[in-house]
């Protein structure tokens, strides 16, 4: 049965690819061939595609072809690189990208002028790092970080929500990435998402937030605040794009990974037998843990960059007292900080962020993580007053009503479904400053 159905399709392969101009053997001919155990050249790539498919290597080479070929229409590209995302989705595949080179075209397609094709890229890019830290690491080379970060300015939204799908997946669990970011200015642009006119895009940045806090086992201390407050100025003045070049050149390339050595060392079991088993090697950690390269203080940069600021005002109402300075009274830079709370969401401008709770309930659970990160030995001095004040209102608003009436929840927090455990270590933290 499989040797008829073999036949069949070597059958069809020889019609398929005979010409007017050099015909082939006739139908009988072929079978009788084929019957005779006579086979076409078995070295004919063509020959093999016919009978068992092609490849999923060749399909992303072809896929890729058409997606930058600018002599097709955009529709057509844009198809291409959807079927390449979807044969990316196998790890195998994702991680085939390094070896056949297709990183520098796809990282290119990044700054295509075409929106669709920006979107498309950059959720290929996301899908071959989620949770792969080989791909993490290699598309590193490439610099993947500085496009991804100016598509969080596009003016299509479905541009920015897949750049920040890509960043995120690209961030996770990976020091080498985050120091990049990191050197590139990257949490400007992470409150720049906190005030976009979607909300979607700020619940995406919310979760990102905590999940680097949590990823990160760095806590505030008073000589990184003094440290902060010294680069703080400087790096206000630096560009974007000098920041991008300043990370280019400190890159870790997965040949650097490779040679790092690593410093643990595996214990042979002690035993009284004999003939004691040997040692049980230590397995290789995750690539992006190899890097050598220490994870930066999550904690710290988003106190100086701001970026903790808006979070906190973004659950804060409009006009609240901080300080005993209002909303409309704050006309100085330093409190201007402080009391500039995020505009509304919205196409125009008039749905408050409050009132989604997947919004505020990572928002909130990103500030109690960060409270986490606070010494518990005079805690104060780790944080500027104006912080301070924040955290302050926020507790109070916690602490309140819930803002939909309707429901049965007693207050905030409860409406944001934060334990009751949680919250009370968080105002515990929040009552020693």
């Amino acid at each position: 049965m499989s040797n008829e159905k073999n036949a069949q399709e070597l059958l069809k392969w020889g019609l398929a690819n005979s010409t007017a101009a050099a015909p082939g053997p006739s139908v009988d001919q072929i079978s009788a061939d084929i019957a005779a155990g006579n086979r076409p050249d078995l070295a004919d790539p063509r020959l093999y595609d016919a009978i068992m498919g092609k490849s999923e290597t060749q399909m992303m080479r072809e896929e890729l072809a058409a997606a930058v070929d600018e002599s097709r229409t955009v529709e057509d590209r844009c198809t291409a690189l959807d079927n390449f995302e979807m044969l990316i989705e196998q790890i195998d595949n994702a991680n085939n990208i390094t070896s056949m080179k297709m990183w520098p075209p796809i990282i290119a397609l990044l700054s295509s002028e075409e929106p669709r094709i920006q979107t498309a890229t950059a959720w290929i890019l996301g899908t071959a790092v989620q949770n792969n830290d080989k791909a993490q690491i290699a598309v590193l080379e490439f610099q993947p970080l500085a496009p991804l970060l100016d598509l969080l300015h596009s003016h299509d939204f479905a541009v920015r929500s897949k750049a920040m799908y890509a960043l995120s997946g690209l961030l996770k669990h990976n020091p080498a990435a985050v120091d990049q970011f990191e050197k590139m200015n990257g949490w400007k642009y992470l409150q720049t998402a906190l005030l976009d006119p979607n909300i979607t895009l700020r619940r995406k940045t919310a979760f990102l937030i905590n999940t680097l806090l949590f990823q990160d086992p760095s806590v505030l201390s008073v000589e990184r605040v003094a440290e902060a407050a010294s680069s703080s100025s400087a790096s206000a003045a630096t560009t974007a794009s000098q920041s991008t070049d300043l990370a280019l050149s400190t890159v870790v390339t997965p040949s650097q990974s490779r040679n790092t050595t690593s410093t643990a060392t595996a214990v042979a079991p002690t035993t009284s037998s004999p003939n004691p088993s040997p040692p049980v090697p230590l397995e290789r950690g995750p690539e992006t843990m190899l890097t050598g390269i220490k994870h930066p203080n999550v904690a710290q940069a988003l106190l100086s960059s701001g970026v903790l600021a808006t979070l906190i005002s973004s659950l804060l109402a409009p006009g609240t007292l901080v300080g005993g300075v209002t909303d409309a009274d704050a006309d100085t830079d330093s409190d201007s900080e402080l009391h500039l709370l995020p505009p509304p969401s919205g196409p125009d401008g008039d749905t408050d962020q409050r009132l989604d709770l997947d919004f505020a309930e990572k928002a909130a659970t990103s500030i109690i993580t960060f409270v986490t990160k606070i010494p518990g030995s005079n805690p104060g001095d780790v944080l500027p007053s104006r912080i301070q004040a924040l955290l302050k209102a926020l507790n109070e608003e916690l602490a309140g009503p819930p803002l939909d009436d309707r429901e049965t929840f007693t207050s905030r927090h409860q409406e944001l479904g934060i334990d009751a455990t949680v919250f009370a270590d968080f105002q515990s933290k929040i009552a020693a400053l």
